[in-house]
C-alpha cells in the first residue's frame, strides 16, 4: 500500500507499515536516551526500518510499496500481488509462478546474479532468503527488449550497510528472534557501519530451525524438519561522488532428513515410500561484484560480475523402494551460472525530443554437473550472449513510445545435442498521459527461448532426445491498460487495470516414449503446438489519513490451441492458477506507535485441467498483524501475527496437485500459525 507521507525518510523509505506477521527481536548493552517529548512525528522517517521494499509493474502504486513482513516463505512477500504465486511449501520448493509460467520461464537475479537452474522435478530451483532482501521488483510479463524471459522476471537486492544506518550514526548491530507456533523458530544478527567516509560493511547471520508442520485438517506433514542458515557479507566503495563498488557474498545452507519427493504431501510421501527420509543439504553460494555510476547526470551505468553455483547433495544409498539401481549412493547435482552484465542510459535532446537511451550487453555461462556416489554422469553447459537497446521517447509533454530491439545467441552443448539458436526480436511501448492523473498504456514484445539444458539430478539424458525438428519457442506478449491516480485532501485513491495476451509458438512438451532406448523407454524434448494465455490483472486502492486499502482482481486462462487442450506446463501438469482476488487493510496509530492489518485472499476452483484430472480447488485464506514500535524507544520492533486464521485446508494452484499412483499429491498449506517476534537495532 501507499506509504504513509508522514512516515518517509529521505533516502529510500522504510515506514513503519506492517511486517505481517511478524516480529523483530533486537538486544542492546544500552539503551539510546528517549527522544524528547515534543518531539512528534515527523522525526520518526530518521529510522531505518527493517522491511522489503515490493514493486509490481501488475499494479500502480502511487508511491513505493513497503512490506515488512519478515517473512520465511517467499509466498508471504509475493503471493497478493496480482498475477504472481509462489509455489510449495517445503523450504526446498520455493516456486514463483507468473501468469501460470514458472520459474524456468522467468529471469530471477539476486543482486544481479541470475538464479536459473533446473534441479529436480521434485525440488524448487530456487533457494532465497526472504528475510535479508530490501527490495523486489516483479516485472508481471515481459514488455521490454531489456529482459529476455518469457513471463517476467524478478529483481531481488539485498541489504546493506547504507539501509540499516540511521542519521548520524556510523554503526550499528541489530539482533532478532521470532517463533512461529506452527512450527519454526528463527534469528538473526547483522552488523554494519561506514569503516571510512568512502567505505561500509556489512556482516549477517541468520537460522530458521523448523518442526514438521500441520495443516489446515491438523494432519501433521512429513519430512519437513530442517535447517536453514543464511551468511551475507557485503562491502561498498565509493571512491568519488557517483561512483559505487560493491562486492557481496551470500552463502545459504537448507539441510535435514527430508521426504524423497518435497513437492508432494506428507501423505503422499508416506503412501509412496514409508517412513523413508533422505538425508539433503541444498546450497547456494551467490558473490557479486557490482558498479554504479550515477553523478546526477545525462548518464548512468550498471555493471556486474557474479558466480551463483548451487548443489544438491542426497543420500539415497539406503533407498529400498523401486529406484534405479545407479542411484542408490551418496548423490550430488551442480549448477552454476558465471556471467556479467553491463547497462548504460543517456537522455538526450535529438530532433526536438527528449530521448532515454538505454543499451546493454550481457553474458551467462552455465555449467550443469552430477554423480552417482563417485561416478560422474552430466557435464554440460549453455551460453547466453545478448546485446539490446531501447529509446524511450517523448514525442510530446504527453504522448511517450519507447522502441527496442534485441540479439540474443544460445549455445547448447549438452547430452542431448549441441546445436545454436538466435534471434532477433523487438518491442514497442505506448503511454499517453490524459491528465496528470490518468494514463494509458499499450505494449507488445515478441518473446524467444532455446531449448534448455535437461534437469540436473536425475539423469534424464541417458534416455531422452531433443527432435529432429526442435525449434526455438518464438511468439509474443501484448499489454493494454490504464493507470489512475488522485488525491481529495485527505483521501488517496490509485488504480491499475492490465489486460495480457501471450501467445507461446512451437510450445516445448516433455512427451514419453515407450519405444526408445531398445524398449526401456525415454523421452522426447520437441515443439508441442501453440498456446495462448490471456487474462488481465486489475486493482484500486484507497486511502485516508493512517487507513490504506488495496483490493486487487488476477485473471489467467491457458490454452493449447494446436491440440484444443488445457495448456501444460513442461512436466505435463495443468498451466493455470484459479482467479484471485486480494484484499489488503492497514491502519497506523501514530499516538501509540501501533499498525495493524489484514491480508486476505480467495483462490477460485481451477477447471481448465485435463480430462480425468481434478479440479483445483477454490480456497480463502486470511491473516492478521499487529506491530508495534514505542515511539519512546524507537529502536525496538514487536510483532504479533496471525498466518491461516481460520485454519483453512488449501493448496497453492502453483504448487503439486493430482493424484498418482492411488495418492493425491496436492501440497497443502500449514494450517493456523502465530507468529511472535521482536528486535532490536542499536
Amino acid at each position: 500500500m501507499s506509504a504513509h507521507p508522514t512516515r518517509r525518510g529521505a533516502r529510500i523509505p522504510h515506514y513503519l507499515s506492517p511486517l505481517s506477521l511478524a516480529v523483530a527481536v533486537a538486544f542492546s548493552p544500552a539503551l539510546t536516551a528517549a527522544e524528547d517529548d515534543n518531539s512528534d512525528e515527523l522525526a520518526l522517517p530518521t529510522m531505518q526500518v527493517w522491511g522489503t521494499q515490493v514493486s509490481s509493474s501488475s499494479e500502480f502504486l502511487s508511491d513505493q510499496d513497503i512490506s515488512i513482513k519478515q517473512a520465511d516463505h517467499l509466498s508471504d512477500l509475493l503471493r497478493d500481488i496480482p498475477g504472481v504465486d509462489v509455489g510449495g511449501t517445503h523450504s526446498v520448493t520455493q516456486r514463483i509462478n507468473i501468469r501460470g509460467l514458472n520459474e524456468t520461464d522467468l529471469d530471477i537475479r539476486l543482486d544481479g546474479a541470475s538464479q536459473y537452474a533446473s534441479m529436480f522435478h521434485h525440488i524448487g530451483n530456487l533457494t532465497l532468503n526472504p528475510d535479508i532482501i530490501q527490495m523486489a521488483d516483479v516485472q508481471v510479463g515481459n514488455n521490454s527488449v531489456r529482459s529476455a524471459a518469457v513471463g517476467g522476471s524478478v529483481s531481488f537486492e539485498t541489504k546493506n550497510a547504507l539501509d540499516l544506518l540511521r542519521a548520524g550514526e556510523d554503526f550499528g548491530m541489530r539482533v532478532y528472534g521470532g517463533y512461529g507456533s506452527n512450527a519454526y523458530r528463527q534469528g538473526s544478527v547483522t552488523a554494519y557501519g561506514r569503516l571510512s567516509d568512502k567505505v561500509d560493511a556489512m556482516v549477517y547471520g541468520y537460522t530458521i530451525d523448523r518442526d514438521n508442520f500441520d495443516d489446515g485438517d491438523g494432519q501433521q506433514t512429513f519430512g519437513s524438519d530442517g535447517t536453514v542458515s543464511d551468511i551475507l557479507v557485503k562491502f561498498g566503495v565509493e571512491p568519488s561522488f557517483g561512483h559505487r563498488f560493491e562486492l557481496s557474498h551470500d552463502h545459504y545452507r537448507d539441510k535435514g532428513d527430508y521426504s524423497p519427493r518435497p513437492d508432494m504431501a506428507g501423505s503422499a510421501n508416506a503412501g509412496l515410500s514409508g517412513d523413508l527420509e533422505l538425508p539433503t543439504e541444498y546450497t547456494r553460494d551467490t558473490t557479486s561484484l557490482r558498479y554504479q555510476y550515477d553523478a546526477g547526470g545525462n548518464t548512468t551505468a550498471n555493471a556486474t560480475l557474479y558466480r551463483n553455483a548451487m548443489e544438491l547433495n542426497r543420500d539415497e544409498s539406503q533407498i529400498t523402494i523401486g529406484w534405479p539401481g545407479n542411484r542408490l549412493s551418496d548423490n550430488t547435482a551442480e549448477a552454476e551460472n558465471l556471467g556479467a552484465t553491463l547497462e548504460l542510459t543517456s537522455l538526450a535532446e535529438l530532433a526536438g525530443m527528449q530521448h532515454e537511451v538505454t543499451y546493454g550487453t550481457l553474458y551467462n555461462r552455465q555449467e550443469s554437473r552430477a554423480q552417482y556416489g563417485n561416478d560422474p554422469w552430466i557435464d554440460e553447459n549453455a551460453i547466453t550472449t545478448a546485446g539490446y537497446v531501447e529509446d524511450r521517447i517523448s514525442l510530446t509533454d504527453r504522448l511517450t513510445v519507447t522502441p527496442g530491439v534485441r540479439y540474443d545467441h544460445f549455445e547448447r552443448n549438452a547430452e542431448t545435442g549441441s546445436d545454436t539458436f538466435d534471434e532477433v526480436t523487438w518491442a514497442l511501448g505506448l503511454e499517453f498521459a490524459v491528465n496528470q492523473n490518468l494514463t494509458l498504456f499499450a505494449s507488445a514484445r515478441e518473446l524467444f527461448k532455446p531449448p534448455q539444458l535437461l534437469e540436473t539430478f536425475v539423469y534424464y539424458q541417458n534416455g531422452t532426445i531433443l527432435a529432429d525438428d526442435i525449434k526455438a519457442q518464438t511468439g509474443l506478449n501484448k499489454e493494454i491498460g490504464a493507470r489512475y491516480q488522485q488525491q481529495f485532501g485527505e483521501h488517496r485513491i490509485n488504480a491499475n487495470l492490465t489486460l495480457f495476451q501471450t501467445d507461446l509458438d512451437d510450445y516445448f512438451a516433455n512427451t514419453y516414449d515407450g519405444t526408445l532406448n531398445s524398449g526401456a523407454g525415454g523421452y522426447i524434448i520437441g515443439n508441442n503446438g501453440d498456446v495462448e494465455i490471456k487474462g488481465f490483472e486489475a486493482s484500486v486502492g484507497y486511502g485516508i489519513g493512517e487507513f490504506n486499502s488495496r483490493l486487487s482482481y488476477a485473471k489467467s486462462d491457458a490454452d493449447n490451441k494446436t491440440n484444443n487442450t488445457p495448456a501444460l506446463d513442461y512436466n505435463g501438469r495443468s498451466m493455470d492458477v484459479g482467479d484471485s482476488i486480494a484484499l489488503n487493510l492497514s491502519y497506523y496509530f501514530p499516538v501509540v506507535g501501533v499498525e495493524t492489518g489484514w491480508n486476505s485472499q480467495w483462490v477460485l476452483t481451477e477447471d481448465n485441467v485435463m480430462p480425468g484430472t481434478p479440479d483445483k480447488d477454490s480456497y480463502n485464506v486470511h491473516s492478521v498483524y499487529a506491530q508495534w514500535v514505542p515511539p519512546q524507544a524507537d529502536r525496538l520492533t514487536l510483532t504479533l501475527g496471525v498466518d491461516n486464521l481460520f485454519d483453512e485446508q488449501y493448496y497453492s494452484h502453483a504448487s503439486r496437485t493430482g493424484v498418482a499412483r492411488g495418492f493425491e499429491l496436492d501440497d497443502y498449506e500449514p494450517g493456523r500459525n502465530i507468529k511472535v517476534s521482536a528486535a532490536y537495532q542499536f
